[in-house]
């Protein structure tokens, strides 16, 4: 047995028959090999289904231990035929639904554990459960069903809504404005001093950042992200929008509906983004720009103009991507067309040195 894998939380095991039932998928093979977790095509055990659902991996299957597979129909051939696979057209989809099954979430106690401080005014909905060490500060609302980890600080007039996650040491400043169903990984800052800063004499001074953050329903934020306040108005980040670990959003970011951020995107102030719009790990955008709709920003992108909507750009500085990909490919071309280059201005000399020689 792998010394790495991850148990089920005690649901009940399933057979490869049920699962294809559960699933929607088609099953290949025995029904009756039972499935009690599923793993990786190289990790997975006899009682486990191997999910298979990209070709850089199919590799592994000839060796794998799984008793069963979870495949796509165009990786369905790399499976030995003897083993029982339940073939699917969205894997991914589906993964999902089998992962809920096995681990599903875990129940907690409403209560407000004992070393908790809570401020005046504090207005807790029904089923609220807060973790050992926080603190709850003047004013805060917490909604229903929403349950607060260990040593989180919630600021003073911060709003939490219904059924959210806050996992430990999460801090809101003050006035932080959070939906419903939002998830906050450890170590995230919602709400801090955003980078505003005015030179008199040679002095850096303080503006005040006087506005928001505001998250809206259904966002997930990644563990040691930062999202700052505004400076006058709101820093907002659209429903449905899911950041990676290690983000920062600086003050007056305005996030539209959907949009994904991978790890260590960094986005200046005042930058508009719109909705469904995709960065990829590293990406910098810099300030008081527009980034429109449905915008893919590949890895390591640097940001310095206004994106129109639909376009995916990349590189440094960024450039629309088929454009980049024909400047790296002539970059490639570099070192031949420079010997080509210098061998035609030898050419060139020797037939000026002759015409030199021709005249009288």
């Amino acid at each position: 047995m792998s010394k790495n894998r991850r148990r089920s939380s005690g649901s009940p095991r399933l057979t490869t028959r049920q699962v294809a039932e559960l699933v929607g998928g088609r099953l290949e093979g025995k029904g009756g090999v039972i499935v009690s977790g599923i793993g990786t095509v190289h990790e997975a055990d006899a009682d486990q289904m191997a999910f298979l659902a990209m070709k850089r991996y199919a590799r592994y299957a000839p060796d794998s231990r799984a008793g069963s597979f979870l495949v796509t129909p165009e990786l369905e051939g790399y499976v030995a035929t003897n083993v029982p696979r339940v073939i699917v057209e969205d894997p991914y989809r589906v993964l999902r639904v089998l992962l809920g099954h096995f681990h599903p979430p875990r129940p907690h106690c409403a209560e407000v554990h004992s070393t908790a401080v809570i401020g005046q005014g504090v207005q807790f909905g029904d089923g609220v459960s807060v973790g050992p060490y926080t603190v709850i500060e003047h004013g805060a609302q917490i909604g229903d069903g929403s349950r607060i980890g260990a040593h989180c600080v919630i600021g003073r007039h911060s709003s939490l809504g219904k059924e959210c996650l806050l996992y430990p040491h999460v801090v809101t400043y003050e006035n932080t404005v959070i939906g419903d169903r939002v998830i906050v990984h450890s170590g995230v800052r919602l709400g801090s001093d955003g980078f505003g800063f005015t030179s008199v004499d040679d002095v850096h001074l303080k503006i005040p950042q006087v506005g928001r953050c505001v998250i809206e329903d259904d966002v997930e934020i990644g563990a040691n992200t930062t999202i700052d306040r505004g400076s006058l108005g709101d820093t907002v980040v659209g429903r449905g929008s899911k950041t990676d670990n290690l983000v920062h959003l600086a003050h007056n970011v305005k996030v539209g509906a959907g949009s994904l951020f991978a790890a260590l995107v960094g986005v200046a102030g005042s930058t508009r983004i719109g909705k469904g719009v995709w960065m990829g790990g590293q990406v910098g955008v810099s300030d008081h720009l527009d980034i429109g709709d449905g915008v893919r920003l590949a890895i390591a992108t640097k940001v310095m103009r206004d994106v129109p909507s639909g376009q995916t750009v990349s590189g440094h500085p960024a450039r629309e991507h088929r454009e980049q990909l024909r400047k790296q490919a002539n970059l490639s071309r570099l070192p031949s067309l420079v010997e080509r280059v210098t061998r035609l201005e030898e050419v060139f000399a020797d037939l000026l040195e002759g015409e030199v020689e021709m005249e009288p």
